[in-house]
């Protein structure tokens, strides 16, 4: 059956696009994977929940650095307006990096206070906005190439990203410098910040100075920043805001147990459904351009995700425990509990995140923003109801995600019924 699945699924060309990126993904993720058992011993449970908070904080403000306009970057039918959109991405990422970078000299000793964070813990502080303008300036250099159908060099960047990343993190450690996961993390991103922009000079990206034209292009796109840009810092907010959960309502090792658990059932995302997304969104975007019908590409899609993730939830459920404990150590052997829980959650994301991308492609973001408020409520919730202990907080992180994806798969059909019935 599901071999069936991908023949169909591979004659829409989504297949072969998003093998290329799918492939330069596992190799970019089987680095940190194969590095994670030594540096598991190298580094401790409480120096891994630290680190989590830095990434995780990385994340979240990414999500709003650039105000969403790399994911308008494959619409554009000419070039031009592509380029004028990566100008205009960077642009707005800088400033963005600046104001943080004043803020956080300005709220330093609440930060410090409120995260338990040490004097060398809070230097790192100051690396976050020039991480968060690598990573956001990047996602548009990278949705540049995925217009350009530059799939191989996407992947290349990816490779060269984990790969700095853990062999900083590994020396580092070996030396006994205890915030090596950091320094390593930000590495990593200035690896991939540079490596994507000779890409796109490879692939024919010329900086404009037209900067009237820039703000007609911006203003062009205004939906991305008012419909787009702040719901999807909420859902980023809502995805990350567990690691914070926890930290605040457990504890800093119980933070590295929890984000091991993340880090691990986070694969099957960063491997498949990730780079999936950007080749569907791609993929939607040029038929909906042409008025040609998209529901077909949906439901086959859906369903081959669908038949991945029951195999991979089922290892998950029945081996997390004695597999973490065998492969990071006994003192992991929390975070493989977690696992078999939260992998039922995470497999229902898996399916139904590339398909949001459709959303994006129709221009229908409000949409996407009304799903992401309500997500954010949900998550708020749970901050003010963690549970008794961890085992109880992953069970209602589960029951939520099992919820609200189901409801936004729902949304997203619906809009592209719509679609159907009006082209």
């Amino acid at each position: 059956m599901i071999k069936g699945l991908i023949q169909r699924f591979s004659k829409a060309g989504l297949l072969r696009n998003s093998t290329t990126l799918i492939v330069g993904t596992i190799l970019a993720q089987l680095i940190p994977i194969l590095f994670q058992p030594l540096l598991r011993r190298m580094y401790t449970p409480e120096e891994f929940g630290t680190a989590a908070l830095f990434v995780t904080a990385v994340g979240m403000l990414v999500a709003l650095a650039n105000f969403k306009y790399e994911s308008a970057i494959v619409l554009p039918e000419k070039d031009e307006e592509a380029n004028q959109l990566i100008g205009g991405g960077v642009l707005i990422s800088l400033l963005f990096g600046l104001i943080l970078w004043v803020l956080i000299l300005i709220l330093k000793p609440t930060i410090l206070h409120f995260f338990e964070l040490n004097e060398k813990e809070v230097s790192y502080l100051f690396l976050i906005p020039l991480s968060v303008f690598f990573v956001s300036s990047y996602q548009c250099f990278n949705f540049y190439l995925i217009r350009k159908k530059a799939y191989k060099a996407s992947a290349r960047n990816k490779v060269y990203r984990r790969g700095s990343e853990a062999v900083v993190q590994s020396a580092t450690g070996w030396l006994g410098y205890n915030q090596g996961l950091l320094f390593g993390n930000f590495i990593g991103d200035f690896v991939n910040f540079i490596g994507a922009f000779i890409q796109i000079k490879n692939q024919g990206f010329r900086i404009q100075k037209d900067f009237k034209q820039l703000r007609e292009i911006l203003r062009k796109y205004w939906q991305f920043p008012v419909y787009h840009a702040f719901p999807s810092f909420l859902n980023t907010i809502s995805l990350t805001l567990p690691v914070f959960i926890v930290h605040h309502a457990f504890g800093k090792a119980e933070t590295g147990q929890f984000d091991l658990s993340r880090l691990v059932l986070s694969l099957p995302m960063a491997l498949i459904s990730t780079a999936l997304s950007q080749v569907y969104l791609q993929h939607q975007a040029e038929k909906i351009r042409n008025k040609l019908n998209i529901q077909s590409d949906f439901w086959k899609v859906s369903k081959v995700l669908f038949w991945m993730s029951i195999p991979l939830a089922l290892v998950f459920f029945f081996f997390a425990s004695p597999l973490f404990t065998f492969i990071f150590g006994r003192q992991w052997q929390l975070a493989g509990e977690l696992t078999a829980v939260l992998i039922f959650g995470q497999a229902i994301k898996f399916i139904v995140s590339p398909m949001s991308s459709t959303l994006v492609a129709l221009q229908e973001v409000r949409f996407s923003a009304l799903w992401q408020i309500l997500y954010f409520s949900a998550m708020a919730w749970l901050y003010l109801h963690p549970g008794a202990d961890l085992q109880d907080f992953v069970l209602r992180y589960c029951y939520i995600d099992f919820i609200a994806y189901g409801l936004y798969f729902a949304l997203i059909y619906l809009i592209i019924r719509r679609y159907e019935l009006q082209r």
